[in-house]
């Protein structure tokens, strides 16, 4: 559980500073204030920010879906009822927890919480101290729990413009993380004071991201002795054998870079792009994006489609714009931009659908299934998938559209894995979007082990084909007329590894 407090949120953060507390809060101030509340969910032009809102929404309150209702309810009781007033506000948005933190679960999570301070401000000892002193004596503002009794400061640092602190207050079995961001200079009382997240839960490598008067930070913070690296951009290979091309083409290419600072990364930069990765006693034990993390996606990037426009229409729509977030957040090109590539609706289930990739029909592909205002990304087999807060948000999440992705290495053959609904998360399934440019395709064919076959039927260059049964790799065909390939390419079983075009997503801190 977790509580927001940014500053430009101004209630928890006015009645929480040392410019005073009033008891009983006027009705002008708190509509006012609830009024600035509701102004965090307006729509952001920038594609990174309404990402990290997504995120942010989540952390600040998991327990939160019924908090636009309880706002109105207490609008309206201060309202009917101005004179009985209701106390100091930062006290409603407290983390029902009650600040308890998670249980630890495993080693790497407590060597983490026993590694040294970091960030540039992690030499000054006395401030060090300050910090920790202040932070453990004013738990309220915290919004720590006594049972967690001990207080670490893990990360200080000024580097990004803004003073960033995370303290963790743990016990034996339990811990939760306190992020603050204030002004560069802040000294303790104003930082534990200042907005940030408070009873976030630890993780081997925990990832942190805030905001102060437009400056954003990304941190990514691994155990001591962890080597964290970065790939802010990536290429797209562009090599081609031809109408049988065996898949070469569109893999992504990274070249890794070793952060300069010892075990976390910490990125100031206003849209952060690409993957990091975290490599322990010589293992890889973290990769992925440094954004787009739990695959939220936003559809207020774009305005809506025109009154009028058909669900196929806004399927088309939004599988461009999210194939330019994606590649964007991936350090992929995005230029020239991706097209539709095929829309129309699936065999099947009826969806609408479409897909979208670059023009060569080399490189990345999106496929968007569903109309829905929102997109959830699906990067592993119900099998594989990590698992999220599912039973918080399902019911939030009930219209969203889903999105999968890929990589195309001709014309010939495009292959992407439809995403479905499993327990609320988006999940990749069995069944195989297969799309193909050649006028004499007719059959797309699926080959695994011992023989095993689906095939199915093209029209109008496209497919939907099921996996046969096995984990083990396939292979992909289509066929003319004569049973002659026209493309052919290696295709991932049904246990298919969390992937992110076709990018393996890594976390394995057993």
């Amino acid at each position: 559980m977790s509580e927001r407090t940014e500053r430009s949120e101004a209630i928890p953060r006015r009645y929480g500073t040392s410019e005073g507390r009033e008891a009983v809060p006027g009705v002008g101030e708190l509509r006012a204030g609830l009024a600035r509340i509701a102004g965090t969910v307006v729509a952001d032009v920038d594609p990174y920010a309404s990402v990290l809102r997504h995120a942010r929404r989540r952390r600040r309150n998991r327990w939160g879906a019924g908090v636009g209702a309880f706002v109105a309810a207490l609008l309206a009781a201060s309202v009917a009822a101005p004179a009985t007033g209701v106390g100091g506000l930062r006290t409603w948005f407290r983390d029902p927890q009650g600040g308890t933190g998670y249980p630890i679960t495993d080693e790497w999570t407590r060597r983490l919480l026993d590694s040294p301070a970091r960030g540039s401000l992690a030499g000054d000892r006395s401030l060090l101290g300050e910090l920790t002193r202040t932070f453990d004596t004013d738990r309220d503002e915290a919004g720590m729990s006594a049972t967690l009794p001990t207080v670490r400061i893990l990360f200080a640092d000024d580097s990004t413009g803004v003073r960033v602190v995370v303290a963790a207050y743990r016990s034996d079995r339990a811990a939760g993380l306190v992020a603050k961001t204030a002004p560069v200079g802040a000294d303790p009382s104003e930082l534990v004071r200042a907005g940030g997240l408070a009873n976030l839960p630890v993780s081997p490598f925990t990832v942190l991201y805030d905001s102060l008067d437009g400056v954003r930070w990304h941190l990514g913070l691994a155990p001591a002795g962890c080597v964290v690296s970065t790939a802010p951009t990536a290429t797209v290979a562009q090599k081609s054998q031809g109408r049988q091309n065996i898949g070469e083409a569109g893999q992504i290419q990274r070249a890794w870079r070793p952060a300069p600072t010892p075990g976390y990364l910490l990125l100031g930069e206003e849209r952060p792009r690409g993957w990091w990765r975290v490599e322990c006693d010589g293992k890889i034990r973290e990769q992925g994006p440094a954004v787009l993390r739990d695959g939220e996606l936003s559809s207020k990037l774009s305005p809506p489609g025109a009154p009028g426009t058909d669900e196929v229409r806004q399927a088309e729509q939004a599988a461009v714009r999210d194939h330019l977030l994606l590649a964007a957040a991936a350090g992929l090109p995005t230029s020239p931009p991706p097209v539709p590539r095929w829309t129309g609706r699936l065999p099947g289930d009826g969806q609408p659908a479409s897909v979208s990739g670059p023009a060569s029909g080399i490189g990345p592909a999106v496929l968007h299934v569903g109309a829905g205002q929102d997109t959830l990304l699906a990067t592993a087999t119900a099998a594989t998938a990590r698992p999220d807060d599912t039973g918080t948000r399902a019911a939030s999440r009930a219209e969203w559209a889903l999105a999968s992705t890929a990589v195309t290495s001709s014309r010939d053959l495009t292959a992407v894995r439809v995403p479905a609904w499993s327990d609320g998360q988006a999940v990749l399934t069995d069944r195989l979007l297969v799309l193909s440019e050649a006028t004499d395709a007719v059959q797309v064919k699926l080959i695994g082990s011992e023989d095993a076959q689906t095939t199915a039927p093209v029209t109008n260059g496209s497919a939907v084909v099921r996996l046969p049964s096995g984990a083990g790799p396939l292979t992909l065909l289509v066929l003319d007329r004569n049973d002659m390939v026209l493309a052919i390419r290696g295709v991932d079983g049904l246990a298919a590894a969390p992937q992110v075009f076709a990018e393996p997503l890594i976390s394995d801190w057993g």
